[in-house]
């Protein structure tokens, strides 16, 4: 049985690669479909033409969607999505009575949603979504993990591109080329920071030249790899070596994109960078950015690496596209740079390339819903999964092109949409990816979620935007397993440590157990989708750890009122977004009673935050 199964597994590593012209057929390849929505034998349902094609696949299997959610429900719901935080009592009130008393209850949700998207939690919120494609960090990773000490900034100005909801193909050209567009300034020199965000080893590069090319070149395969899964959902970093095992791309197509990159060097250099000799390399004080770009129109010839090695080289290659795709033709070089990341930029996100648009609206469905239509989302080769209604996701690429490239009207053709509006029934699961299911999955918050809701509920946030990262309290044993560039010892917490988690220096060496516990990335490479881990340290550390249990003082003497029953619905409306029933006031006001024969009142309600903190019903999104 093993045996069947090993081959039925590794069947695709086997099996003879796709050539380029059986790529070409490839479902990912196509142009984008002009299909209309689908009739559908419900027409009461659809709230907009994305529902028709969601009902026309539920139909066919007969299936009905989910009834809708409350209102308590789906506020709390598009809250969390779009800022990552939890809607306020007071919100919660004015809106499940909006929805109640209006003759036309999408007037008061359209509302909402307007002012979600104009709030700057936005971009907080879907900028990490971002950075984590990134692979963002503030430190280099191997052996010293040397501090970055400008790598904020590209961190802020991802955030910024999202609450300026600027179109995207201008938000692919400042990182990939922003030292060659129109208008090209400061910040458009720190979005190249995309292409320095992965891991180096700046102060041990190596001793000669023959290690400093070979560094070169691994630096560069980050940059490669990173470009063409984020932006493209293709996997040609498999491609250095030998042609791709599974994909119709080339080890040439590979190259042909190194020669696109191959002109670019590192611009604000981190303290501690080392030279052959081990000496320090001189930084230019007035380079407050880290940045990648060119300062030459020439670019150095680029030829194969033969398996890899920089040190065995192989044919000469001009900078070009993959095979598959139509060729791009590139212009004469400019007076400073070579131009080319700049076509290769436009490449990407003209209205014709299918792939492209096809892969950030996939992104943009996933983190709304939880998985994409397809569900390995930077991965649109044929090991990927195939979308599960390829006519939605084309319609919503058509959508985001007609857009200019907005996200934001595109979250709100989403969210308006009586699929997303549907009542959520029962917990995730991966056999029904993008959404066949009536009743789909509850949601869990990611960390920086949790956290952030945490210090909300107990009116600690801070909510100051931007800067250098915080480095929150960690446990002292946990300290000496990163000797080098030291997190500091803190014995309290105040306002600068409870800023949101999107703000934590993320320090390669040495995670947050509670950040690394509820799934967050790595930062090593690329993270399309987080993992969703169960395990029991989490409940562990959600009733053990230092910060959740002083968070919970400081929510229950938050919610203190003048009765008893008052500070539990109140407890209750800050956490879980609603009033307890009465069967739940009744267990909550014993379970206070209880704890209150052998402890304080004080105690005692602290004790019932602890419980909601721990709650499914606060971790998981309804």
């Amino acid at each position: 049985m093993r045996f069947f199964l090993f081959i039925t597994l590794c069947a695709p590593l086997f099996a003879k690669p796709p050539s380029v012209e059986e790529g070409r057929g490839h479902w990912a390849f196509q142009p984008l479909s002009v299909a209309k929505p689908p009739a559908v034998k419900n027409t009461a349902w659809p709230k907009n033409d994305l529902d028709r094609f969601i009902l026309a696949t539920l139909e066919k299997n007969d299936q009905s969607p989910a009834p809708e959610a409350d209102p308590a429900t789906l506020i709390r719901r598009v809250t969390l999505d779009l800022t990552g935080l939890l809607p306020p009592p007071e919100e919660v009130t004015a809106f499940v009575s909006d929805m109640s008393d209006s003759s036309d209850q999408s007037d008061a949700y359209a509302a909402l949603i307007d002012r979600l998207l104009q709030s700057p939690r936005y971009g907080e919120r879907w900028g990490r979504h971002w950075l984590d494609l990134a692979r963002y960090a503030d430190t280099g990773g191997t052996h010293n993990d040397l501090d970055r000490p400008h790598a904020w900034k590209y961190r802020d100005y991802v955030i910024r591109s999202f609450n300026d909801d600027k179109p995207y193909a201008r938000f692919v050209a400042e990182q990939l080329a922003g030292d060659e567009i129109d208008g090209a300034n400061e910040e458009t020199l720190i979005a190249t920071g995309f292409g320095r965000n992965g891991p180096s080893n700046d102060d041990n590069m190596g001793k000669n030249d023959d290690a400093l090319a070979q560094y070169r070149a691994d630096q560069l395969d980050d940059v490669i790899s990173t470009t063409s899964s984020v932006f493209l959902g293709l996997t040609l970093g498999c491609a250095r070596c030998h042609d791709h095992k599974t994909d119709p791309l080339l080890q040439r197509d590979y190259y042909s994109l190194l020669a696109i990159f191959n002109g670019t060097e590192k611009y604000g250099l981190v303290p501690g960078t080392q030279d052959k000799n081990d000496k320090r390399v001189k930084i230019d004080e007035t380079a407050k950015i880290h940045a990648l770009i060119e300062t030459s129109p020439q670019v150095p010839p680029t030829r194969i690496m033969l398996r890899g090695s920089a040190l065995s080289l192989g044919d000469e290659v001009p900078p070009a596209v993959p095979t598959l795709f139509k060729p791009l033709s590139f212009p004469p070089p400019a007076a400073k740079t070579s131009l080319r990341r700049k076509t290769l930029a436009e490449w990407i996100t003209a209205p014709e390339n299918a792939l492209a648009w096809r892969v950030i609206a996939n992104r943009i469905w996933q983190h709304h819903f939880g998985q994409g239509l397809v569900a390995s989302p930077s991965n649109f080769g044929f090991t990927g999964a195939k979308p599960s209604n390829p006519e939605l996701l084309d319609y919503l690429a058509r959508q985001l092109i007609a857009n200019g490239g907005r996200f934001k009207t595109l979250h709100k053709l989403i969210l308006m949409s009586a699929t997303y509006r549907q009542r959520r029934t029962s917990f995730p699961t991966r056999s029904e990816p993008g959404l066949k299911s009536p009743g789909y999955g509850l949601l869990r918050m990611e960390a920086e979620v949790l956290r952030d809701c945490i210090l909300q509920a107990s009116g600690n946030l801070n909510e100051k935007r931007g800067g250098p990262g915080i480095k929150p309290r960690l446990r002292a044993d946990l300290l000496p397993t990163s000797q080098r560039n030291k997190w500091p010892l803190l014995k309290n917490e105040g306002p600068e440590q409870w800023r949101r988690s999107v703000y934590i220096y993320q320090k390669r060496q040495l995670l947050m157990p509670m950040m690394e516990l509820f799934d967050a990335p790595t930062t090593t490479d690329s993270c399309a989708v987080r993992l969703e881990s169960t395990v029991p340290t989490q409940a562990l550390v959600l009733m053990n750890d230092e910060f959740v249990e002083e968070q919970a003082a400081h929510l229950a003497k938050r919610a203190t009122s003048d009765s008893l029953d008052a500070t539990l619905k109140r407890m209750f409306m800050l956490t879980l977004g609603h009033e307890p029933s009465a069967d739940r006031l009744q267990q909550s006001l014993d379970f206070v009673k209880a704890r209150e024969a052998t402890s304080s009142r004080d105690q005692a309600l602290t004790d019932l935050a602890h419980v909601l903190f721990n709650s499914s019903e606060f971790v998981y999104i309804r």
